[in-house]
């Protein structure tokens, strides 16, 4: 017996070390665009952040730099959305929204989540890459950053989350006692998707590459930041709408600094573990606010069921709003689905504002 347990725990040291050997973490390269791919990107319209927007700084609790930004009708605005963008998201992505939801009377403040958009990285030696110890370190940096804001009593605010960043904004509201009187969830991704594995494959493989001490490499076939797509007039099943679909990418190639990549076995692993922790009994019970999830009918990115169900069963005030005919990226969706999410903005707020009458 006592044999059999050392070569095992030999042949366990043997696949360590040939794990580390022959899967090293790669040196940093970024993505060289060619010349016809850059002549696509001069020629794209990035919508700018509005007139009066203004960027500031935030430093969290654990020293960690991020970048926020708001517009300039603070003093006089019907309510505050705060925006929070998705998965490798940027704000710069979002001037367009942000311009005509200050023209509808709301104040916007803006958050880069840690390692994205212009927010401190966690290495800068391998600037693409995310990396959290724990996925509540999100939605700790949220809840603390609306609470250094000293908003007027008297004013609604909005919470609004894209995704991943939609993931992040329905934790803080049920793990802190923030000051926010509505969620509006945009894709959220209470559930992300595994892909050609289960849930539970797919998590216990990057378990299994942690385990190996591989927690900062990629998960197999991600890598650094590429294009979505080489040709700037089709579509995609993330969106029909060429003129908004490539923003990401347009400004990513203009300001490299904002690049991230793929899903690291680590930040991967925290994302499916928090997502067990949301789905468990009891969680979205929560919430305890009105909330609108906004979903399309096409999203291969997140299980869309689930957050179907999460709205009907156990967020009490919620009202799910399927988009039809679009996919997950539905900020960069044709006209009229981008006209019509807008617009619920102020239905949210009657809600709320009935609500509280």
């Amino acid at each position: 017996m006592f044999k059999k347990f050392v070569f095992g725990l030999m042949g366990l040291l043997l696949l360590a070390y040939l794990a580390v050997v022959l899967w090293p973490e790669k040196k940093y390269k970024a993505y060289q665009v060619s010349a016809d791919y850059q002549a696509q990107v001069d020629a794209f319209y990035v919508p700018p952040m509005p007139a009066d927007w203004t960027w500031r700084s935030y430093e969290t609790s654990d020293g960690t730099t991020l970048r926020w930004g708001e517009t300039g009708n603070r003093g006089a605005a019907k309510a505050t959305i705060f925006w929070v963008p998705g998965y490798t998201a940027t704000l710069n992505m979002y001037g367009e929204h942000f311009d005509r939801l200050a023209e509808q009377g709301y104040h916007i403040v803006g958050l880069d989540l840690r390692g994205q958009g212009g927010s401190e990285r966690h290495r800068d030696n391998q600037p693409e890459k995310l990396w959290i110890d724990d996925f509540a370190d999100y939605s700790n940096d949220v809840a603390a950053f609306i609470g250094a804001q000293k908003l007027p009593d008297e004013r609604s605010s909005i919470l609004t989350g894209i995704s991943f960043g939609g993931h992040v904004v329905t934790r803080t509201i049920a793990d802190h006692q923030t000051k926010i009187d509505g969620l509006y969830l945009i894709a959220p991704a209470f559930r992300p998707s595994s892909g050609d594995y289960s849930f539970e494959e797919a998590r216990q493989l990057m378990a299994s590459a942690k385990w190996f001490g591989k927690s900062k490499n990629y998960v197999q076939g991600q890598g650094n930041w590429v294009p979505d797509g080489l040709d700037y007039s089709q579509g995609s099943d993330c969106s029909a709408n060429p003129k908004r679909l490539y923003l990401r990418d347009a400004i990513f190639t203009r300001l490299p600094e904002q690049r991230v990549g793929g899903v690291t076995n680590q930040w991967g692993y925290e994302f499916f573990d928090s997502s067990e922790k949301m789905l468990s009994p009891g969680y979205f019970e929560q919430v305890g606010l009105p909330v609108t999830i906004i979903s399309a009918t096409n999203d291969t990115f997140v299980d869309t069921s689930i957050n179907s169900k999460a709205c009907r069963e156990n967020l009490s005030q919620c009202v799910e709003i399927v988009m039809p005919e679009t996919g997950h990226c539905l900020p960069q969706e044709r006209d009229e689905v981008v006209d019509a999410m807008l617009a619920e903005f102020d239905v949210l707020l009657e809600r709320i504002t009935s609500d509280s009458n």
